[in-house]
């Protein structure tokens, strides 16, 4: 669905100005009226304030017009819709995280509002219950200064922007891929994922304390640090993440998935871990050509650093660009890569 409305944009747009009544006159006014506030539109999904309102009215706009769950008070869309249409149409990018928004609430619903996604209240009036929303073009993580004995926790919005593996029949541990252990995924770049309130990260510590047992058990296993490490990055502490996958790598220095985990671990650290990233990924590469989340993870990677650097650097655009041009038919690539072009 996304990438048929995405391909699609201007007609799409077009179908919700219509159904609204909303003219292109009195938006092309409101633009040339309100020109930074639709640059700057994307922030409404921190839902902060009157965003709350603005985004209902969002996605009730969004969705098809039978769908009723989205029913907003109609005075929402009254209030805000030229608003929203001005930016669906003048802002690439807040279109694309728009329709990314709602596929995230759909994907909610039909799996019954899982842990990540928030249950929105359809059909009332009343304030949205209090959340935080991710939104991928401000994925650089703040560290926060948490003492801990697995060491210092980085911020939740970053965790926000991993995807926690598969899980083993056992309800504890991940499902191991092979040999090498299991990846930690990475959300879109332009996806804005509804979090629930407080904005914390799952607790995995039953997870530590299975593999910490097999581990001891087993200490020679490459894998048992790896999937450990993976549930410490998930908890926000890549300090001890980076010390299992250095054991993994140690214990078997051709473990890809050890390499690709590590440098998604240093990219929660921050810029200044950031090259320590590019050459684990690098290293993945080398050891399987072609890896498409190896390229999908330096893509995101170049373009957090794209939007994060006042400057924008064409040679990061670029970088960014070249990643993504390498991935055929995995996750959204084709929908960034056309988004990525679209900045040169």
């Amino acid at each position: 669905m996304v990438m048929e409305e995405y391909n699609n944009r201007n007609g799409h747009i077009d179908a919700i100005r219509k159904h609204f009544g909303i003219t292109l006159a009195a938006v092309s006014r409101y633009n040339s009226q309100h020109g930074d506030e639709i640059k700057n539109s994307c922030k409404i999904f921190h839902l902060k304030g009157s965003d709350k309102e603005k985004v209902r009215a969002l996605l009730c706009m969004i969705s098809a017009p039978d769908d009723t769950r989205y029913n907003s008070d109609g005075s929402l869309v009254d209030k805000y819709g030229t608003m929203l249409a001005a930016a669906l149409i003048y802002n690439p990018q807040f279109y694309a995280m728009a329709v990314n928004y709602y596929e995230a609430i759909n994907a909610g619903f039909s799996a019954g509002a899982v842990n990540n996604v928030i249950r929105f209240p359809i059909n009332s009036g009343n304030a949205f219950a209090a959340a935080a929303v991710f939104i991928a073009v401000l994925f650089v993580a703040l560290l926060v200064l948490v003492n801990s004995r697995t060491g210092q926790r980085i911020n939740n919005e970053w965790i926000a922007g991993l995807t926690i593996p598969q899980k083993g029949q056992d309800g504890v541990s991940f499902v191991s891929d092979g040999d090498e252990g299991v990846r930690i995924g990475i959300k879109s770049p332009l996806v804005g994922i509804a979090m629930a309130a407080g904005n914390k990260p799952e607790d995995l510590s039953a997870v530590v304390a299975y593999y910490t047992k097999a581990i001891k058990a087993e200490h020679n296993n490459a894998s048992l640090y790896v999937n450990r490490g993976i549930a410490y990055t998930l908890q926000g502490y890549v300090d001890s993440a980076i010390k299992d996958f250095n054991k993994a790598i140690e214990l078997d220095p051709y473990n890809a998935t050890a390499y690709f985990n590590r440098a998604v671990a240093y990219m929660g650290k921050g810029n200044g871990e950031t090259q320590k990233a590019i050459d684990d990924l690098m290293t993945v590469l080398t050891l399987n050509p072609g890896d498409s989340e190896a390229y999908y993870t330096l893509g995101v990677l170049y373009f957090r650093q794209y939007e994060d650097d006042e400057a924008k650097p064409t040679a990061l655009l670029k970088r960014a660009i070249d990643a993504f041009s390498h991935i055929q038919g995995y996750k959204d690539a084709d929908i960034i890569f056309d988004y990525l072009s679209r900045l040169l």
